[in-house]
């Protein structure tokens, strides 16, 4: 079975986000892109930690 199903997903998911905070950006959509912004920098921080602990390990 999938040992690391966690981290592939949490890799879409913040490209998709990227993705979606540009496409405000290049839109105009200030308050989008303000908020969006702020949730893909956590999201990216979430998946750092999740690719550190997969990689090198937190103990």
């Amino acid at each position: 079975m999938i040992e690391h199903f966690m981290e592939p997903l949490l890799l879409i998911c913040s490209i998709l986000a990227i993705i979606g905070t540009l496409n405000n950006k290049k839109s105009g959509n200030k308050p989008g892109f303000v908020i969006g912004g702020i949730l893909t920098l956590g999201l990216i921080g979430i998946t750092g930690l999740a690719l550190y602990d997969l990689i090198i390990g937190l103990q």
